[in-house]
């Protein structure tokens, strides 16, 4: 599937940075806010110069005069502010100023829009040979301008879109999904998730926001994702092997209750497996990589656990797309996309936080149209296809099949993992 530069510029992740030792930037992001032997103390959350060091601040008024004179000119955009104020204060420049960037972004939006929409009502201008000898004057200054990077351009068409599913959040607040404090000298990890396009795999799509401590682990990142494949429900098989029904709720003696938590993480070519057993994720996919031509085989090494390794023992690169394995062949993508210093302000209590879900696109029962289905419906003749999608009270509204045939009741997820908080 060739994709569009819209499509490709949505998909695009990166560039990466160079690999970063998360201990060793908490290391000396601590040692520069509390000071060393050598350095005194930097306020690095400070809003105001009044708390740096006096020789920082004298550093400037220890200078000559005449050097400090060419700083304050050299950093002085006392011209830009003048020539501002005297558009802004003239109705005739300013009304100039406001209809040509109205016709601009008109233009850029038809360019932008498909064809068939409605367009918007067309901003005209005034003609040159009519204009005020103080209107072409400024036209022409700004024709002049050597800066391009300043005026809008056609080429903007590509980065305008209406809002698609991923923009918006359904966390109306940061949500704490854990209860792990932060200590004196822990960093936040911003971690951003992303997942495959049904409709195209080549498309990843941001699923979720989160935010971690460096003291956490690559097995806390792992269960903070709302996944539903992590609500797939248990099948019930008969003596023979066949699939009877499922079960959604599981209890605690139950067998295969954290069967849905196995996966691995793979960072930097380093395979974190679940560590339940000797054989977990992480041992599987290589023994699978060791069944494929040795030209196809890409080069990973097995490490230990995700919850014995800690996110600050990690260099990893901002930006670098990294791999989430689990449910059989549910994927994930996840980058590192900020690390520093925990702000006062920041929560002390209550990481991972959930920051960004993006809201799960729900089929619709068929029979009504107007809710989500919660059902699958598997060999049903009264339906007329298999499996049929269908909510809660329709299916009530038809009952039970009245002959024997094999009928199977597929819940489907209720996107509760990751999205409703765990109940204590």
């Amino acid at each position: 599937m060739n994709l569009t530069p819209g499509q490709a510029h949505e998909a695009y992740v990166g560039p990466p940075s160079e690999l970063v030792d998360v201990s060793a930037f908490v290391e000396s992001g601590t040692e520069l806010h509390e000071g060393s032997d050598e350095q005194e103390p930097l306020p690095v959350f400070s809003q105001s110069g009044v708390e740096l060091p006096a020789d920082v601040r004298e550093a400037f008024t220890s200078l000559a005069q005449d050097e400090q004179d060419r700083i304050k000119a050299e950093c002085c955009v006392d011209d830009l502010r003048i020539s501002l104020e005297d558009i802004v204060q003239n109705p005739r420049l300013m009304g100039h100023v406001t209809r040509t960037h109205e016709a601009t972004v008109h233009a850029i939006y038809e360019t932008a829009e498909p064809s068939g929409r409605k367009k918007r009502k067309r901003t005209t201008l005034a003609d040159p040979a009519d204009e005020h000898q103080d209107v072409t004057a400024l036209r022409l200054k700004l024709e002049a301008t050597k800066l391009k990077c300043w005026p809008l351009t056609l080429h903007a068409a590509s980065f305008i879109r209406p809002p698609r599913q991923h923009d918006h959040n359904t966390v109306i607040n940061v949500k704490k999904v854990g209860a792990s404090a932060a200590a004196e000298r822990d960093a936040l990890v911003f971690v951003t998730v992303y997942n495959r396009q049904a409709w195209g795999q080549r498309i990843l799509s941001r699923s979720s926001q989160h935010v971690l401590l460096s003291s956490q682990t690559l097995g806390d990142l792992y269960r903070a994702l709302p996944c539903p494949s992590k609500e797939l429900p248990e099948e019930i098989r008969d003596d023979a092997g066949l699939v009877t029904g499922y079960k959604t709720s599981r209890d605690d003696d139950d067998m295969a209750v954290d069967v849905m938590d196995r996966g691995l993480v793979c960072v930097e070519g380093i395979l974190y497996g679940d560590g339940e057993t000797e054989n977990d994720y992480a041992r599987k996919l290589l023994d699978l990589l060791e069944s494929l031509p040795e030209d196809n085989r890409q080069s990973l090494t097995e490490g230990p656990s995700m919850d014995s390794v800690k996110l600050s023992s990690l260099s990893v690169r901002l930006h670098e797309p990294y791999w989430i394995l689990h449910a059989g062949s549910c994927e994930h993508f996840f980058t590192v996309t900020t690390i520093r210093l925990r702000h006062p302000t920041d929560p002390v209590a209550g990481y991972p936080i959930t920051t960004q879900i993006t809201p799960p696109l729900s089929d619709f029962c068929r029979v009504c149209t107007k809710v989500p289905a919660v059902y699958s419906i598997v060999g049903d003749i009264r339906l007329g296809e298999s499996p049929y999608l269908i909510c809660g009270p329709c299916w009530r509204w038809m009952g039970e099949p009245k002959d024997d045939s094999d009928v199977l009741v597929v819940p489907l997820p209720q996107h509760r993992a990751g999205w409703v908080p765990e109940e204590s």
